[in-house]
């Protein structure tokens, strides 16, 4: 018994020394993959060969069947940076299941036509000051919503317009109208008031089948294109929530609705009926770079090492090319972090904040984009990535920059040679998003972009 317990308590005894040995090798604290306490020896490397290039973006998704766009835009910037993007709107409406009846009143009298687009705070853009020329157009094919739309997308309109008017824009404002059918004023919450031609209303009102059958009515209206550009030059995109909830919410304002009265003996009935939107609403962006830095750094590949542009709505991408990621071939990698600083140009009326969550892609054999395994795994398991991933806007210092965690997209690039090490840069629903970034590019001379790997030392 004796013998056994001092074997017991020379073993212990060997124990504490291995653990009190091990102590004493200066150790640091890994992140990330391993457990924050855990206690290793690791190495960093954070000189690499980065270049950047502006490329032009490609097309984006402005309407998919089953998902339930937020945000869009109508209006224009144009200045010297990004050059002109336009936001123009289309949209098609339909009749409720209780069809309008003023087809069978006798004494009737058309009053108007009016569209109402409720304003969404959060969409705005630019100078907001200024006026806003407003067109409708009639688009002279309608569309299905079953159909994905890009922002490319450019039907056919008639060349005269049923609608324009020149408004000054105020997207927190509220509106005062007169109640039709009370006559007493009311306030409305901010938003858009196009009243239509009266010729188009007359014709829409006295249309007696596509009062009575949706698909006489689809062919009479087809659908509408607007457009908004500034009268005085004042660069300004402003939006609207055209969700399906901000579509058929209680007392939406997003609809259309007839004006009409009907005389009744000696008294007057004051009458509405409201048309609703259809949840196939498109946004079309059309970008024109002439004369602009962008065209600069498009047409002269180099330029974009100092500066490089991000922009959203089909704009322009950056590209981040790392040319020597082989220096890491036998390392354990436990993180990398990537970091773009955002440049403060001059002629800041022009600039505004840049976009508050970025993204990062890589090229498939195939020549399209996907997203980095970084984010790609976590979205495909339904969890909010921006907390493992970073890319949010971090404006705690002086130059505001972007932090990525792109660990796997690197381990990704070591394991797979077919794996494109190249980065893409974009915006997050950069459909619904109007804000652009200039970042530093890779060889900047103060705030170049920056790759810091820490992995196990061997």
């Amino acid at each position: 018994m004796l013998q056994k317990l001092y074997f017991q308590q020379i073993w212990i005894l060997i124990a504490v020394l291995f653990i009190l040995n091990s102590g004493c090798q200066d150790p640091l604290t890994v992140g990330n993959d391993l457990l924050d306490d855990q206690k290793i020896n690791i190495g960093v490397i954070d000189s690499f060969d980065i270049t950047t290039a502006t490329i032009p973006g490609e097309r984006v998704v402005t309407h998919r069947p089953n998902v339930d766009s937020r945000l869009y835009y109508l209006g224009q910037m144009n200045d010297p940076l990004f050059g002109k993007t336009s936001a123009e709107l289309f949209l098609k409406f339909q009749m409720g299941t209780v069809k309008p009846n003023y087809h069978t009143e006798v004494r009737l009298k058309f009053d108007s036509l009016v569209l109402t687009l409720q304003y969404d705070s959060t969409a705005i853009y630019g100078n907001t000051t200024g006026n806003q020329q407003i067109e409708v157009f009639q688009s002279e094919n309608s569309y299905s919503e079953r159909d994905t739309f890009y922002s490319d997308v450019n039907f056919t309109v008639s060349s005269r317009s049923i609608a324009s008017q020149s408004k000054g824009i105020n997207i927190k404002d509220s509106v005062s109208i007169t109640d039709h059918i009370t006559k007493n004023p009311i306030k409305q919450a901010p938003h858009l008031r196009i009243r239509l031609n009266d010729g188009f209303g007359m014709g829409l009102i006295t249309n007696v089948e596509a009062g009575k059958n949706d698909t006489a009515f689809v062919d009479f209206m087809k659908g509408f294109k607007i457009t908004s550009t500034p009268t005085d030059n004042n660069s300004f995109l402003y939006g609207f929530n055209l969700s399906n909830s901000g579509l058929n919410a209680q007392g939406s304002l997003n609809k259309l609705t007839m004006y009409y009265s009907v005389a009744s003996g000696d008294t007057t009935l004051r009458k509405t009926y409201e048309y609703f939107i259809n949840y196939a609403t498109i946004n079309r962006f059309v970008h024109n770079t002439s004369g602009s830095q962008l065209a600069n750094v498009l047409r002269d590949t180099s330029l974009a090492n100092g500066l490089t542009y991000l922009q959203p709505m089909g704009g322009s991408k950056t590209v981040i090319r790392i040319k020597d990621l082989n220096k890491l071939s036998d390392k354990q990698i436990n993180k990398a972090e990537l970091t773009v600083y955002i440049a403060e140009p001059t002629g800041k009326e022009f600039y505004n904040s840049p976009p508050s969550q970025i993204t990062a892609a890589y090229k498939l054999s195939n020549g399209r984009l996907a997203l980095i395994p970084d984010i790609d795994q976590l979205v495909n398991s339904n969890t909010n990535f921006a907390p493992v991933f970073g890319g949010s806007l971090d404006n705690r210092t002086t130059v505001h920059k972007y932090t990525m965690n792109i660990t796997n997209h690197i381990k990704s690039v070591l394991k797979d040679k077919n794996h494109s090490p190249d980065l893409y840069l974009g915006i997050l629903t950069e459909s619904e998003v109007a804000q652009r970034a200039i970042l530093y590019g890779g060889k900047h001379g103060l705030y170049p972009i920056k790759l810091r790997v820490t992995h196990t030392k061997n």
